[in-house]
């Protein structure tokens, strides 16, 4: 089976030039994982019996050595083992520490051997054996072989009062978890007494051969089964006290994962709390017409807010943009309506080379030139165009630049994407230090695959996918292919105790993740700003509020906004009321077809 699974990925690799590229990364780790899970330790390999020496210092630290007569069943195997060493312990009050550890050697029938070391909650696991490569055999020869590995082992002794306590995992390394049968030859400082075991009868045996050495046997058995640790108990001094930067690195060592698993849910928390932060928090609300920010956006953006978004925003949008064009005096207009024609529109000659047409033309904004250019096309009669023909042409793209300006009043909303890189890479860094990597990945596979079958079968209109083979092959192939394989990894992987707070973290993390880029699509202060302005504009040129003193100035101004906002009558009755109150001669823009 494995050696299929691995002829599989080389040749996969070999034709990937043939495949798009991101296919073939991705079919390429999920057969790594299905390589893995495939593998069924037990059925390949069986420990027989176990020798450990362990030869602890005067600092409290062990330098420890062992050996696991390992018998290969199966010509094709993985081609190694996992020794799972014991790290993780609670104290008398239930507190959760880690032992410091330091790979020293590792070893296959006396030679050094290829390893590697995966992270997990009780402790690391540190495979020995054969690299998984193109060339490499990986498999090992049927038969017993030896496995060895050596490494330090500290944070062993404990206060107790004025006792000191050294305190051993009776164990030590596993490998796959399986109980044979094991010898430990303890040597320690001298002074100390061992302890009765807390078992009755002793789940192992003890034999004190002088009065700095022991001999402890255990018998075969399940692997999970719970030992109780070895305890020597000496009086107070006879370790070396742990320094302060010694110290300060355990308590370190003993909340880094906690922190990290926290961390990511706070900052999701925040993220919420700043989206959703109380009035008092907020910036003032506009009391009065913010004449720069008007000056900010277009008529037509102005319409769309007013009328939040409406299909019937298009047409009072195409409308102010018009108005815009004959007051900026880019074009003439006969009428502020829909049968609006439009003549003396401004050369396209001086829109590129007079500097006063260049400085006219680039003032206007993005939605109001898109007008203009689509009034242009449209054929003359005489020397007039009706406006109303090019509005179902220009529709569309009118509403993809305004949607553009406004997502440029939103501007890049840095802290959000800056809380899901870090969210993503808090959730990496969990999933990795607690040896759920690959389960995390698997799990997030499941979730983006899931998601694009739900947006395909919605939105099939989105995909622009040619309907050649490899195309096709990719798309029916592949995503269901990796699904079936994150599925039969996440439903054969045991996710035991000791990680299930993890993973919920990482889940958390997850969620997190779809909540802040959810809130990416949710109005910022700026935007909100701008909509307020917009109904404030609109209760100005009602007459409800006070605002910018009136002239022909303003009213020209404005009067792109009025028409955008539906409330081109009433500021032009308060412009003529201010005109009869100064006694202005009668008002005849010059752009205004007269006749």
């Amino acid at each position: 089976m494995k050696s299929g699974i691995l002829y599989c990925k080389i040749s996969f690799e070999n034709c990937a030039a043939s495949v798009p590229r991101l296919f073939s990364r991705l079919i390429s780790c999920a057969i790594l994982v299905l390589l893995t899970s495939c593998s069924d330790f037990d059925k390949e390999f069986a420990v027989q019996s176990a020798k450990t020496t362990i030869d602890v210092s005067a600092d409290g630290t062990a330098l420890v050595s062992e050996s696991f007569d390992v018998l290969v069943k199966k010509w094709e195997n993985y081609g190694g083992v996992y020794v799972d060493i014991p790290q993780r312990f609670k104290d008398a009050s239930g507190g959760v520490h880690w032992r410091d550890f330091a790979l020293v050697a590792a070893r296959h029938d006396g030679s050094d051997e290829y390893y590697f070391k995966e992270n997990n909650v009780p402790g690391y696991s540190i495979y020995i054996g054969k690299e998984h490569c193109k060339r490499c055999p990986a498999d090992l020869p049927p038969g017993v072989s030896n496995i060895q590995i050596a490494y330090r082992l500290g944070r062993l002794v404990r206060q107790e009062g004025d006792r000191q306590v050294l305190f051993l995992p009776a164990y030590m390394g596993r490998v796959h978890d399986q109980g044979a049968r094991k010898t430990l030859a303890l040597k320690v400082p001298p002074g100390g007494a061992l302890r009765p075991s807390r078992d009755d009868p002793a789940t192992y045996e003890i034999i004190q051969k002088a009065p700095d050495e022991f001999v402890v046997s255990i018998a075969a058995g399940k692997g999970d089964r719970v030992l109780p640790d070895i305890e020597i108990e000496y009086p107070g001094g006879a370790f070396l006290g742990g320094t302060s930067d010694r110290r300060m690195r355990w308590w370190l060592s003993d909340h880094f994962l906690p922190f990290l698993s926290i961390l990511g849910p706070l900052i999701v928390a925040l993220v919420v709390i700043l989206k959703f932060r109380p009035s008092w928090l907020l910036p003032a609300p506009l009391m009065a017409v913010d004449i720069k920010m008007t000056e900010g956006i277009s008529p037509a953006l102005a319409a769309y807010l007013f009328l939040n978004w409406k299909a019937d925003a298009a047409k009072a949008a195409f409308m102010a943009s018009v108005c815009h064009l004959a007051v900026k005096r880019t074009l003439r207009i006969s009428s502020l309506g829909e049968d609006a024609e439009a003549s003396d529109l401004l050369a396209k000659q001086e829109r590129r080379k007079a500097k006063a047409g260049r400085a006219k033309w680039y003032s206007l904004p993005v939605a109001t030139r898109l007008v203009f250019a689509r009034i242009e096309k449209e054929r003359p009669v005489g020397d007039r165009r009706r406006v109303k023909a090019a509005r179902p042409d220009v529709r569309d793209e009118l509403h993809r630049t305004v949607t553009e300006e406004y997502q440029n009043v939103r501007g890049i909303d840095r802290w959000s994407l800056w809380a899901v890189v870090s969210i993503l890479a808090l959730g990496i860094a969990v999933a990795f230090f607690s040896g759920l990597l690959v389960f995390s990945a698997a799990l997030c596979g499941i979730l983006v695959i899931s998601f694009i079958f739900v947006m395909m079968f919605r939105h099939p209109e989105r995909l622009s996918i040619r309907t050649d083979l490899r195309q096709a092959v990719s798309l029916y192939l592949t995503f269901p292919g990796l699904m079936i394989l994150a599925l039969f990894y996440v439903g054969t992987h045991e996710v035991i105790s000791e990680q299930q707070p993890y993973l919920a973290a990482i889940l958390l993390n997850i969620v997190g993740i779809v909540i802040v880029t959810a809130m990416l699509r949710m109005p910022t202060p700026k935007q909100r700003q701008v909509r307020n302005n917009t109904l404030i504009l609109n209760r100005y040129f009602r007459g409800e509020i006070d605002g910018p003193a009136m002239s022909v100035e303003c009213y020209e101004h404005y009067l792109p906004f009025a028409v955008a906002l539906d409330v081109e009558q009433r500021w032009t009755e308060r412009f003529n009321r201010w005109r009869a109150s100064e006694k202005m001669d009668a008002y005849a823009p010059d752009w205004r077809i007269s006749s």
